[in-house]
């Protein structure tokens, strides 16, 4: 028993393409970056992302079952992870690219609005120098810890002012890090 396979060549397969005519349901041109970016979208700068748009629309024609899990396996920055969630679907993904895996693994993960809107108050206060209860002002503030030698890299990743805000944070840590082993003001025991 032999089975037939017929096989086209690159040119058929490109002329076929062409001669198909354009589903207009399927531009997103007149989304602004607020609609593309939302929920968790906008998080990160991921090279190649696509939106979360183009992953509704691909579960609303193909996924008919309510249970199914949905897989990804090259999910970049987790958009179809974080869509598919967001639709009440199980999702799953691997990547290669580490970055990838922690960009999804933030995206994707089910935070209570109001413990986070709590968290970023408390960490913007204390890297602007105010107490979290809002009653001093810390005389030294936090200067921004930004390795220059990565300042270059960085800067195709992020603007200016998300540079200068993530050298808060790391200058945060380090602070609470040399704290915790150092002793509370810093110096030796």
């Amino acid at each position: 028993m032999s089975t037939a396979t017929s096989l086209f060549s690159a040119h058929e397969i490109c002329d076929w393409v062409q001669s198909q005519p354009i589903d207009p349901t399927w531009s997103f041109a007149g989304y602004a970056p607020s609609q593309t970016g939302k929920w968790t979208h906008d998080y990160h700068r991921y090279p190649a992302k696509f939106i979360p748009q183009l992953v509704e629309k691909l579960l609303d024609e193909y996924i008919s079952q309510p249970t199914a899990h949905i897989n990804d396996p090259f999910m970049g920055s987790g958009t179809t992870i974080a869509t598919a969630i967001s639709r009440g679907f199980m999702a799953s993904g691997t990547d290669i690219n580490k970055i990838a895996y922690l960009i999804s693994k933030v995206k994707a993960r089910p935070i209570e609005p109001s413990l986070l809107e709590k968290k970023i108050r408390r960490l913007l206060s204390r890297l602007d120098g105010i107490s979290s209860d809002g009653l001093f002002y810390e005389l030294n503030p936090l200067p921004p810890l930004v390795p220059e030698k990565h300042r270059e890299r960085l800067a195709y990743w992020f603007p200016e002012t998300n540079i200068l805000a993530l050298g808060k944070i790391k200058s945060l840590a380090q602070k609470r890090d040399c704290k915790r082993h150092c002793g509370e003001n810093g110096g030796g025991r």
